[in-house]
C-alpha cells in the first residue's frame, strides 16, 4: 500500500524545518523518488510477511521521504497490521537522548565531561576513583556488563532501581582500569542518568522532556516508566511468533527507556545532525570513535556506533530488549537516514544488515548477493569444531548438510563458503568467519564484519 501524497507532505514539511542539510539540496523527480520505494519496499517485504509481526521503515535523503511504511503486524491478536506511525520500544537508541543530556550540561557549565564521576556521584568505591564521565559515556568505564552475569538474567523481572542496579555493579570488580577497553554496559547509561539528576536538579525523564522532546515536537516519544497508555503502541513478540517474556522496564533507566516512533526519531536525528541539540563541537565529539589510551579505535562515540560505508561516516544505533528492535542510522556527507522499529524476532542476522542495504540504495549503491561456492568435504571437516575466547563460544557443525555456526542458548545460523576458509552468514552477508588452517586443522577463527571493527579471535579447543 502507498503512502499518501499527503502524509509525506506533511512529514516532509514538518522534518525539513529542523534539517540544516550536511549534503548540497537536491531536488528528486517524482519517477526518482518511486524508483528508490520501489527497490526499497521490495528489499523489505523480502524480509516481513503481512501477518506475522513487522516493522515502521522510514528512508531519508536530503530532507526527501524516499520511504515511509509499515509491515507486518502491530498485533497478531487484533489483526492490526503496523502503519507508518506506530509506536515501538527504542531501547538502546535512547543512549543519544542521555549523551546529548550530559553534554547540554557541560555547555552550561555544570559539569565536566573529563571529570571523575565522583565529583558528582558520593558513595562510590575508591577503585572507581578514576573513571571520567567520557568513560562512562563511551563505554570504556572497565564495569562490567551486567547482563553477562546469568544470576543477574534470572532477575530480569524484578524491578530494580538505578541505585540498585549501581550497588549490583560495585560489587563486581573493574575489568580493566579506565581507558584501556572497551566494553559496552548499559549500567553506565545508568549511572549518567543519576548524574543528570544530580546536576541538574530534575529527574532524568523530565529534563529529557523540557530540554529536548517538547522544544522539538517529538510527541510520540514517551518514557517507559510512567504508568500511562501509550497510544498505538505495538505488542512485542519473540520468534514463532510468541509473546514476548515480561522484563521490567526499570532496568533501562538511561541506557533506553523510551517509547518512540520512526517519524520522531527522524526529527530527533535530523536535528542532532544539523547541531540544533548540542554545539557543533561537541557534536563532533558525539559522532568521533573514542580511541583507548594506545590508539584503538573503539569505533564508539558517545552514545552511537561510529562506522563507515562505501568511504564515507556511517554512524549507527540499535536497540534491543525481548520483542522489540531498532535500527536508526545516519550517512551525514550525503544526509541519509534510515530508521526501523521492528516488534518481532524473525529475521535472520538482525536489522542491520537490512539497514546498510536501503543505505546503499539510496547511496545509488549496487548491490550484489553473494553466492556461496561448493567446497570439498574433506576441507569443510578441517573446521568443525569448538572454538572460545574467553567466556564466549562457537560451535561449527553440520546439520541436515548444512554448514552452520552456533553459539549457544541461540539459533544455528548457516554459513556459506567464499573460499575453503572463509564464510558468509546467510542471515547477513557481511558478517563473516574467517578460519586460521595449520597442518590440516582449523586452529582458530575471526568472525568479523565487513566495514567493522573485527571481534576477538577464537581458538580452537578440542
Amino acid at each position: 500500500m502507498k503512502v499518501s501524497f499527503l502524509m509525506r507532505l506533511s512529514l516532509y514539511f514538518l522534518l525539513a524545518s529542523t534539517i540544516n542539510a550536511v549534503a548540497d539540496p537536491i531536488e528528486f523527480s517524482t519517477a526518482q523518488k518511486e524508483n528508490y520505494e520501489v527497490a526499497m519496499d521490495s528489499l523489505l517485504q523480502r524480509h516481513f510477511t503481512p501477518n506475522k509481526p513487522g516493522a515502521a521503515v522510514l528512508v531519508m535523503k536530503n530532507g526527501e521521504v524516499l520511504l515511509n511504511r509499515g509491515y507486518g503486524m502491530a498485533s497478531i491478536e487484533l489483526t492490526a497490521p503496523v502503519k507508518p506511525n506506530t509506536v515501538f520500544h527504542i531501547a538502546s537508541v535512547g543512549k543519544q537522548f542521555t549523551a546529548a543530556a550530559i553534554l547540554r550540561l557541560s555547555e552550561r557549565s555544570l559539569l565536566d565531561i573529563n571529570a571523575p564521576i565522583g565529583k558528582y556521584l558520593a558513595g562510590l568505591p575508591d577503585s572507581w576513583r578514576a573513571i571520567t564521565i567520557e568513560n562512562l559515556l563511551t563505554h570504556t568505564s572497565g564495569i562490567d556488563n551486567l547482563w553477562n552475569d546469568p544470576e543477574f538474567r534470572t532477575r530480569a523481572r524484578n524491578d530494580l532501581s538505578p541505585q540498585q542496579l549501581v550497588s549490583i555493579a560495585i560489587s563486581k570488580p573493574l575489568l580493566y582500569a579506565p581507558g584501556t577497553a572497551h566494553t559496552y554496559a548499559t549500567v553506565n547509561y545508568t549511572i549518567l542518568g543519576q548524574i543528570i539528576n544530580q546536576v541538574s536538579g530534575k529527574n532524568y525523564d523530565t529534563f529529557l522532556r523540557d530540554e529536548f522532546f517538547q522544544p522539538l515536537g517529538m510527541n510520540h516519544t514517551t518514557f517507559d516508566q510512567e504508568n500511562k497508555i501509550v497510544e498505538g503502541l505495538a505488542t512485542p513478540y519473540v520468534a514463532g511468533p510468541a509473546p514476548a517474556p515480561f522484563m521490567s522496564k526499570m532496568h533501562g533507566f538511561a541506557g533506553g527507556s523510551y517509547y518512540s516512533n520512526t517519524h520522531d526519531v527522524a526529527i530527533w536525528q535530523t536535528a542532532l545532525l544539523s547541531g540544533k541539540v548540542v554545539s557543533l563541537a561537541n557534536l563532533k565529539k558525539l559522532t568521533t570513535a573514542y580511541r583507548l589510551i594506545d590508539g584503538t579505535d573503539t569505533h564508539y562515540g558517545l552514545g552511537i556506533r561510529v562506522h563507515t560505508m562505501d568511504g564515507q561516516q556511517y554512524l549507527q544505533s540499535n536497540g534491543d530488549i525481548p520483542g522489540f528492535h531498532s535500527e536508526v542510522v545516519s550517512i551525514p556527507s550525503a544526509n541519509i537516514l534510515v530508521a526501523i522499529l521492528m516488534n518481532g524476532e524473525e529475521i535472520s542476522g538482525g536489522l542491520d544488515p537490512i539497514a546498510k542495504r536501503l543505505a546503499a540504495i539510496a547511496l545509488d549503491k549496487a548491490i550484489t548477493d553473494l553466492k556461496g561456492i561448493e567446497v570439498p568435504r574433506r576441507s569443510i571437516n578441517t573446521l568443525l569444531g569448538t572454538y572460545v575466547a574467553g567466556e564466549h563460544k562457537i560451535v561449527i557443525k553440520t546439520i541436515g548438510g548444512r554448514l552452520v555456526s552456533e553459539n549457544p542458548g541461540n539459533p544455528p545460523d548457516p554459513i556459506s563458503a567464499i573460499s575453503p576458509t572463509e564464510f558468509f552468514f546467510d542471515g547477513n552477508q557481511d558478517a563473516r568467519l574467517r578460519f586460521t588452517v595449520k597442518n590440516g586443522k582449523a586452529v582458530g577463527v575471526l568472525p568479523y564484519t565487513v566495514d567493522r571493527t573485527p571481534a576477538p579471535y577464537f581458538k580452537r579447543i578440542d
